[in-house]
């Protein structure tokens, strides 16, 4: 096979599981080299993307009774599209396994997962900048020059995980640099996706503190450069996290901000050259709803729930173009739907024919049936914990880099 063109060579080992190819890749230089080239990977996952071969849903589970402490779970696409019923299978290799705490799951791009969990750690408050820094540890805990306050707070781990190849990057701690937030009530959110201007991987933190007057900042991790830095805010607005999930679309991400009148805008950061713009919003049937913005294959997804009972699901068509623009995608009539205002709505993955839409409805998973309009019941296994949080994600050989890694 080595004297094969690298084309055709590609085309063959590009539709092999990403299991088989890591076995390949061991038994001798040439499968390592030819396998583990930036060529053949992107190849691969391009395959993988085309084909939407070795498309797995991970979930996370939350056992409400344990501090809120969950576990990741897998769930191959095909079997969800089968009549069975569904048994999601515990990952027990997971990078955040031994955190006693909530796993969220902020996102998926090429394969890698955005993880999340908390921690607890001594903090450094610093009495002349009013901000916090940290964590402090076994060689910098001493070093106090008497404006700096000990304070004992839980922080975020933030992981990078390709859980094909078991491997994982924990990003450095990010401080919140915003004055005065010590103790105040404050909330955050995470994207992640690729940066193509920089051919880069990206995680956006989007931290808001909740005082007299609303602060928020922005900063920006780089796996490249393996840093955090802080970016510019877009003026007089202040984003409402409580309506946004994996919202990275187009190389940019998206969220809800709210002006000092409560006027709504959806702002799309630009993940490389860190610029905002306002996207114009679609022609609501009402103006009282609850809405949720997201990704959904690749376009920007927005749900809206009227407080009349209705529910209409957008889709950004000819994103970032000169026709940019929304189109309904998905309508569903008040007698499908649960008689709750902030009842939780959003789209998820294709199924493999392009004939059903997964919904995410609250806390249950059901089938859209694109032809007859129609919802159909996903049946899973009985399970005692809540449906935290759940992403598609494809197998990949996509690296997490060489800095920090773990298996």
């Amino acid at each position: 096979m080595s004297i094969l063109p690298d084309d055709i060579r590609y085309e063959i080992l590009s539709r092999l599981p990403v299991k088989t190819l890591l076995r390949l890749r061991v038994t001798s230089r040439f499968w390592l080299t030819l396998i583990g080239s930036p060529n053949f990977i992107k190849s691969h996952l391009k395959q993988s993307v085309k084909t939407k071969n070795n498309l797995n849903l991970f979930l996370s589970y939350v056992t409400p009774d344990l501090f809120d402490f969950s576990r990741l779970f897998r769930l191959d696409l095909d079997s969800v599209e089968g009549d069975g019923i569904l048994q999601p299978v515990e990952i027990d290799d997971n990078p955040l396994r031994h955190h006693l705490y909530k796993n969220r799951i902020w996102g998926t791009c090429d394969g890698l997962l955005c993880l999340s969990n908390i921690k607890q750690a001594t903090l450094s408050w610093n009495q002349s900048t009013r901000i916090t820094v940290g964590p402090l540890n076994h060689s910098n805990i001493r070093q106090n020059d008497g404006s700096n306050i000990r304070v004992v707070d839980y922080i975020d781990i933030v992981v990078l995980w390709n859980p094909s190849t078991k491997k994982s990057i924990e990003l450095p701690f990010a401080s919140l640099e915003i004055k005065d937030e010590l103790d105040l009530p404050q909330y955050c959110t995470y994207g992640f996706g690729y940066d193509n201007t920089n051919d880069d991987y990206k995680v956006v933190r989007v931290a808001v503190v909740l005082d007299v007057v609303i602060n928020y900042e922005v900063k920006v991790y780089s796996l490249r450069s393996n840093s955090w830095h802080t970016a510019d805010k877009f003026p007089n607005q202040y984003p409402n996290l409580n309506r946004i999930g994996n919202s990275v679309v187009g190389g940019s991400m998206h969220w809800m901000s709210i002006d000092v009148n409560s006027n709504s805008s959806i702002l799309a950061f630009d993940l490389g050259l860190e610029t905002y713009r306002v996207i114009q919003q679609p022609e609501y049937r009402d103006c009282e709803f609850s809405s949720y913005l997201a990704s959904f294959e690749g376009c920007l997804s927005l749900s809206c729930h009227y407080y009349s009972g209705n529910v209409d699901v957008w889709l950004l068509n000819q994103y970032g173009g000169e026709n940019e623009s929304w189109s309904r995608f998905i309508t569903l009539a008040e007698q499908n739907i649960p008689d709750i205002i902030n009842y939780f709505f959003r789209c998820i993955v294709y199924s493999k024919n392009g004939k059903k839409v997964l919904l995410e409805m609250g806390a249950d998973l059901v089938w859209y049936n694109l032809e007859t309009r129609s919802l159909e019941d996903v049946r899973f296994h009985s399970e005692e914990d809540s449906l935290e949080d759940m992403e598609s994600c494809l197998e990949s050989l996509v690296s997490v880099g060489t800095v920090a890694e773990a298996g």
